[in-house]
């Protein structure tokens, strides 16, 4: 599956980096670090990779540099960081998709998220909404759910793939809801946008980020946001818990990783720094722009939340018999 190049090349890189011996806490860091974000660049985890680079770097005393290794769902850049020197020069902005959810729907995934991996700090949220086309009657969950069962089909929904957030999500509110649902794929958000704007889908969940000026301007409607928590973008908007649905939640994120062996004080340093950066006021209003919520986690907490959410995810993935070989 790997090319044997990229196997070669994550293989040398792994040797120098023995070679190079561990860095004291003290002495770190002596050069410029560098993020990999699994993104194109411009994406909007692309952005807010250089926004936290952009923070972090006067609070290293260093450079800190954004690389982008991007596809095959995230494998490229998660393998990369996980095969990286762990000396603290070397870290990753992982998704929740990919070091929660994939990890539990391909049969072969190269790397191990909770083995090869050590969370540093917790970046941002994502929320995600529950839209409908702006012709749809119903104006809440409830409404259209009575209406959909009520259609003599099943319903269909627009999703970016087997094991994405919005097929996962799509299937919960199915089941919750006991109607049968139709996943129509699609390679890109646009395009499911695009197709729920033209009212030839009954409903899909996406980011907030990515829907937002749809929704303000009467071209889509958002029935519900699929969290535990209204989300400060559209406050009026009231959560699928509040509806009734409370199994139907799922909420993008982003934290920084490094390599499980990365010395303690380099750890804590980059840690620290991540911190600081989140609790800075400008750079928390550069990230709400984004359209996701900054975070707000000391490193203690997303130990415990990274550890509850790869396990939730692994529960809801199991129940859904999501699979891909």
């Amino acid at each position: 599956m790997w090319k044997r190049g990229m196997v070669h090349a994550a293989c040398a890189a792994a040797c120098l980096g023995a070679l190079a011996g561990p860095v004291r806490g003290d002495e770190f860091p002596a050069r410029p670090v560098s993020i990999y974000v699994a993104n194109a660049p411009g994406s909007q985890a692309d952005l807010l990779g250089r926004i936290l680079a952009q923070g972090m770097a006067p609070r290293l005393g260093q450079s800190v540099i954004v690389e982008n290794r991007v596809g095959a769902s995230g494998f490229i850049a998660a393998r990369a960081t996980a095969h990286a020197a762990p000396d603290g020069y070397t870290v990753m902005l992982g998704s929740s998709g990919v070091m929660a959810i994939n990890p539990h729907v391909y049969a072969s995934v190269p790397y191990d998220a909770r083995k090869d991996f050590v969370a540093l700090a917790y970046v941002a949220s994502s929320p995600n909404v529950f839209l409908v086309s702006a012709n749809t009657e119903a104006s809440n969950l409830r409404d259209f759910v009575d209406a959909a069962g009520k259609a003599g089909r099943p319903i269909n929904f627009g999703s970016l793939g087997t094991g994405a957030t919005t097929n996962i999500v799509s299937q919960l509110f199915g089941r919750a809801a006991s109607l049968p649902v139709t996943e129509i794929a699609y390679k890109s958000e646009p395009a499911i946008i695009n197709d729920l704007v033209a009212g030839r889908l009954d409903f899909s969940v996406l980011p907030i980020a990515s829907t937002v000026t749809y929704i303000r301007s009467g071209k889509l409607k958002a029935l519900a946001v699929t969290a535990q928590k209204r989300t400060d973008f559209l406050a009026e908007l009231p959560t699928t818990v509040e509806a009734g649905y409370a199994s139907v939640q799922m909420t993008q994120w982003f934290g920084l990783f490094a390599p499980a062996g990365t010395p303690r004080g380099a750890v804590s340093k980059l840690a620290a720094a991540g911190e600081a950066t989140l609790a800075d006021p400008d750079t928390r209003r550069r990230i709400a722009q984004l359209g996701v919520e900054p975070g707000g986690l000391d490193r203690q907490a997303f130990l415990r939340f990274f550890a509850s959410q790869y396990e939730e995810y692994g529960t809801t993935v199991k129940k859904l018999g999501i699979k891909v070989d």
